[in-house]
């Protein structure tokens, strides 16, 4: 046979084989994992308790609550009895994943130079392997906003879940809100935010922002009526870029604050900008309950678990969620610290004792949250079609003698082990002198 026989053959035999590839049927798509959790109290936060229940979950979404429900064949089992599930905990204020021993500044990635950083991302600095996430995952968080700090304009806080090799594997909404700190004489309770020391540097420094963010505004006007048109702009600014999405609407603004005269002075700022706003820590939040609530404006609030201000009543910062809540105000809690983001639950749990309903509290930590946040189609209760953050525990996730047995995140029953347990393990196993 001639040499171009030879290749003429060749690829007429390619051209079959080529075209069986392509009527062969396609490989039938791998079999999502199903996990049941049964025989437990189901607590789904956004109705009635669920005796002698059962969570279905298929691949990383619930398929089915209730009881007497079928467990499909080849189900992996969790015999939850005696025991109750509960949606994940969302902590809705942390640096975790940016921060691994505070005073080692290695280790910490949550401070920028200069006052105004609005495109900086924290999702991008997050590391998923520091060993605080798991510390939290195990106590039942699931999920965390989590945010860099610095100057005025702090740049974007980050949603992610507790699980993944890389950011973008944890993340849930990659730019949740822009972060900004409201300027305050300094002084006060532990979180206090700004550095001003003088009513004259603060008046400066409201100029400063209220001047960025009529800049920011302009820039995304000439922007929008140049595409319009047509064109381009000649030269984008990344600044300037970064601040359109928070002064067109399209993600909220995040108000670190604490007093009732930088909120009043965000509303205002809010107000000339026509802003979405979210205040978080505003410890005196409570004096203007009856405005945020009539404003539908989100208050995150604590952390509840440090020392009230020399200024105000002892139990003000224990009674404020109460308060907030009882007016009407969409309250969720945070910690403000990766190391202690594992107490979240404890946060809400103290405000109970000064005044928040219990069953409000729990809701601050899980379908809150989401709602705050935009995701309370996704994840905060136990409902069917819902992304399955879940943990089983041996009671009240408010009471510090609760277990969490088990810590599921999207679909997965994850290891139950952090540095402590295996710390705890490798001494309880220690060789005896």
């Amino acid at each position: 046979m001639s040499h171009e026989s030879r290749v003429a053959s060749r690829e007429i035999l390619l051209r079959v084989f080529a075209g069986l590839a392509f009527l062969a049927p396609a490989p039938a798509r791998a079999q999502e994992k199903v996990t049941v959790i049964r025989n437990a109290t189901v607590v789904p936060v956004v109705g009635a308790r669920i005796p002698n229940g059962t969570v279905i979950i298929r691949g990383s979404k619930i398929e089915a609550v209730g009881q007497n429900i079928p467990v499909p064949a080849g189900a992996k089992v969790i015999d939850a009895a005696g025991l109750f599930v509960y949606p994940g905990m969302i902590d809705s204020g942390t640096d975790l994943g940016l921060t691994e021993i505070e005073s080692v500044p290695g280790g910490n990635d949550t401070r920028e130079v200069g006052d105004f950083n609005p495109h900086d991302i924290s999702l991008s600095a997050v590391n998923p392997h520091s060993e605080l996430i798991p510390v939290a995952r195990v106590g039942g968080v699931t999920s965390v906003i989590t945010a860099a700090g610095g100057g005025l304009i702090s740049g974007y806080a980050a949603l992610v879940d507790l699980t993944g090799w890389t950011p973008q594997e944890m993340s849930v909404v990659p730019q949740a809100g822009l972060v900004v700190t409201y300027p305050r004489v300094a002084g006060g309770r532990r979180g206090g935010q700004g550095s001003a020391t003088t009513g004259e540097q603060v008046n400066r420094q409201v100029e400063q922002l209220t001047e960025y963010f009529r800049s920011a505004r302009t820039y995304a006007e000439r922007k929008a009526r140049i595409e319009a048109s047509g064109g381009k702009l000649d030269r984008s600014e990344l600044p300037m870029e970064a601040m359109i999405p928070a002064v067109t609407g399209k993600v909220p603004v995040i108000f670190d604050l604490n007093t009732a005269s930088q909120i009043r002075g965000a509303l205002a700022l809010a107000d000339s900008f026509k802003l979405r706003i979210i205040l978080r820590g505003a410890a005196e939040a409570w004096q203007l309950a009856d405005t945020l609530a009539a404003r539908k404006i989100p208050v995150i609030v604590g952390p509840t678990t440090v020392q009230p201000s020399d200024n105000d009543a002892y139990d003000a910062i224990y009674a404020n969620p109460g308060v907030l809540a009882k007016a009407g105000v969409l309250i969720a809690f945070q910690t403000s610290s990766a190391s202690d983001s594992r107490n979240l639950p404890y946060n809400a749990a103290l405000a109970v004792a000064y005044g928040l309903e219990a069953d409000e509290a729990l809701r601050s930590i899980t379908i809150n949250p989401a709602r705050v946040w935009g995701i309370a189609d996704k994840v905060g209760s136990i409902e069917p079609g819902k992304v399955a953050n879940l943990m089983v525990t041996s009671g009240d996730p408010l009471d510090v003698r609760t277990q969490v047995r088990n810590v599921i995140i999207r679909g997965v029953d994850l290891p139950m082990d952090d540095r402590h347990t295996r710390l705890y393990e490798e001494f309880r196993a220690r060789p005896k002198p």
